[in-house]
């Protein structure tokens, strides 16, 4: 895998500062086409844009936040409140969701008949233009930069232009059609989407606060340990893995011949952390520690003219995902996987 550039804190804070301004914009689109078409799906498409508003405003204090270093109140820094406002938007779109649905099951019995209606749909279509627009921008930039909240963003806008092309569908059909009961439907079938995305945010952010296991980062790191391994690293186990930001915490144990002085001990650790930071979207923060291989037998040990070798080397075993997460030293077995 190729590195990506360095994190640039500044591209982040430029990047919400275009969300607040094209958010601010899209919502006067919408409201104004509520204004003119007096529809309660394009009020409920409206009132999502203020949660888009509010959240990018949180999403940038987050940034600036989680730029901090660290302290001594936060040994691991504050990259983590990026995932509670991940978490903060998902539970206001959810919020949204429920205002929308309980004011469209009103109109069901208070039918209105909709105004301006053509002008409506031009307004949405420029509307939904500009939030397709933003999506492919957030998501690119959540890409560079490794940022949670900016792919967060970037997603939920892209869900807001999908559910502003169904609006307009809606629409369309009502102004054939006159049927009032079109129009709270759709507001309805709005929300329901909305929530669900409110819905996969917060479980997102949850997932990431509780320290899930990011399997897919995992296997990066160990694609980078299987390709860059040396022949003195003779077992790699009980690897962990922390998402703090955009750092990485890695923990792991590496077994090294017990006759190694001190220096290349440490040596050795180095040239791990170095070989982590190779291949791995995030700055990687690496804390080892060192076994001696005594208890290790020789024959999956690859160091070469080893003076108390006790018997030859048999095979390597191949690291992968599944035995270095293992808080177990590796021993040849008949299901063993070798080169």
């Amino acid at each position: 895998m190729r590195k990506t550039a360095p994190i640039n804190i500044k591209s982040k804070v430029t990047a919400i500062r275009w969300v607040l301004f094209f958010s601010f914009m899209i919502m006067l689109v919408k409201f104004s086409a509520w204004y003119f078409s007096k529809s309660g799906a394009i009020l409920s498409d409206a009132l999502e844009s203020l949660i888009n508003i509010a959240t990018s405003f949180f999403a940038l204090y987050s940034l600036f936040y989680a730029s901090k270093l660290k302290d001594a109140d936060h040994p691991y820094g504050h990259g983590k409140i990026e995932y509670l406002a991940v978490g903060f938007e998902g539970a206001l779109i959810f919020g949204t969701g429920m205002y929308i649905i309980i004011n469209a099951v009103q109109h069901f019995f208070i039918p209105h008949e909709l105004q301006n209606i053509d002008l409506g749909i031009i307004l949405t279509i420029v509307s939904t233009i500009g939030m397709w627009w933003m999506s492919r921008f957030l998501k690119r930039k959540g890409d560079e930069n490794n940022s949670a909240i900016l792919k967060a963003d970037g997603q939920h806008f892209k869900a807001d232009a999908i559910t502003s092309g169904g609006l307009i569908i809606g629409l369309v059909a009502y102004k054939f059609t006159g049927w009032d009961w079109i129009d709270p439907t759709l507001a309805i079938l709005l929300a329901l989407h909305i929530m669900g995305s409110g819905i996969k945010l917060l479980r997102e952010a949850i997932n990431h606060l509780l320290d899930k296991a990011d399997m897919e980062t995992i296997e990066n790191i160990t694609n980078s340990l299987q390709q860059y391994r040396e022949d003195s690293w003779i077992d790699i186990h009980n690897l962990r893995l922390q998402k703090f930001g955009h750092y990485l915490h890695v923990d792991c144990h590496l077994t090294l011949p017990y006759y190694y002085p001190l220096d290349i001990v440490h040596e050795h650790t180095k040239k791990l952390e170095h070989v982590l930071n190779l291949d791995v979207e995030n700055h990687v923060e690496v804390f080892v520690h060192t076994d001696p291989c005594m208890e290790i037998p020789c024959n999956i040990c690859s160091v070469k003219d080893c003076p108390v070798r006790r018997m030859p080397q048999v095979s390597q075993i191949k690291w992968t995902s599944e035995n270095l997460m293992l808080n177990k030293k590796h021993q040849l077995t008949d299901k063993t996987v070798t080169s």
